[in-house]
């Protein structure tokens, strides 16, 4: 007999009954005991199907009787009980990993952008507006700087930013302001600076296809980071920077300040002057070189023929 069976007993012993409902009661339990308790095992708690109509009489008419107990309600908490636990797992089971795949589109997300937002080659053009284009490795142009107050008016005239370079130097071109500048007689020079051998040529090659279309000369190749971080110093483009520093080379009289307030075309047509006219002293040295020498010989020889 079990601890519970005992308690029962001895709450019924405890009761004032009729002695006929006791014993119909007590031995209505015996009996479920009997049903439930086979060989030693617990089985699952069924309706014995030898319970008297006494005993089943003596539940009703006793007002002392516990409710007996569905095979359903019975097995409830056993199944909920087990049930419960992978049900309560699994919602935190995909809460957890719909954050995880948050967290991980988030972080691609920022990874992403921090790319798109990373200059990988820089652009110089110079005409008389001076500007420079910051270009991300997807070739979208991120940053537009005016290096003076022309290319201020033609960044504000066309739109460049997060297009890209090929829309952005096409538009540049095709703008009306910007043609004001690039004349039959203008000079652009364009310089690409990258560290990406492949964004670095594919800048110069749409650079060169866009400027096929302009009246003018032009000018486009690669240059290397010390150039542009020595122009970015004195705040010119780099081609600017290069022609400057050729000019006052060539003649020491020009300073930075003079070169920085001409065009690009008054800069070639200086250092071409330059050039010719020390074409012209080196043609000059060597025609005076020739003259003194055969004028010597002349006279060397004069000097035999008197000596004869």
């Amino acid at each position: 007999m079990t601890d519970i069976e005992q308690r029962l007993r001895e709450a019924y012993e405890s009761q004032h009954l009729p002695a006929p409902v006791r014993a119909r009661t007590l031995a209505a339990i015996e009996e479920a005991r009997h049903c439930q308790e086979g060989g030693g095992r617990v089985v699952s708690p069924q309706p014995c199907a030898g319970l008297s109509s006494q005993a089943e009489a003596a539940e009703v008419a006793s007002p002392f009787s516990l409710p007996a107990l569905s095979p359903a309600e019975t097995e409830a908490p056993v199944r909920g009980a087990v049930a419960s636990a992978p049900l309560r797992r699994r919602p935190r089971a995909r809460f957890v990993t719909a954050l995880a795949a948050c967290l991980l589109l988030v972080l691609a997300a920022f990874g992403v952008y921090g790319v798109y937002q990373t200059p990988s080659a820089y652009v110089d053009i110079d005409v008389n507006p001076a500007i420079e284009l910051a270009v991300n490795p997807f070739g979208v142009v991120i940053g537009a700087d005016a290096l003076n107050d022309d290319g201020r008016t033609v960044l504000d005239a066309v739109p460049v930013l997060h297009r890209s370079y090929k829309d952005a130097i096409d538009a540049l071109m095709a703008s009306e302001v910007f043609a004001s500048y690039a004349d039959a007689d203008a000079f652009i020079d364009i310089n690409v600076v990258s560290e990406n051998d492949r964004l670095g040529s594919d800048l110069v090659a749409q650079s060169d296809a866009a400027m096929a279309s302009m009246p003018c000369e032009h000018a486009c190749q690669r240059t290397d980071a010390d150039t542009r971080d020595a122009a970015a110093e004195v705040g010119l483009c780099v081609g600017r920077y290069q022609a400057a520093q050729e000019l006052m080379e060539l003649d020491p009289s020009y300073t930075l300040e003079d070169c920085a307030s001409m065009s690009m075309r008054q800069l070639r047509d200086h250092i071409d002057a330059c050039h010719s006219e020390g074409a012209g002293d080196e043609a000059s040295i060597a025609s005076s070189g020739s003259g003194a020498h055969q004028g010597r010989g002349g006279g060397h020889g004069g000097h035999g023929r008197h000596g004869n």
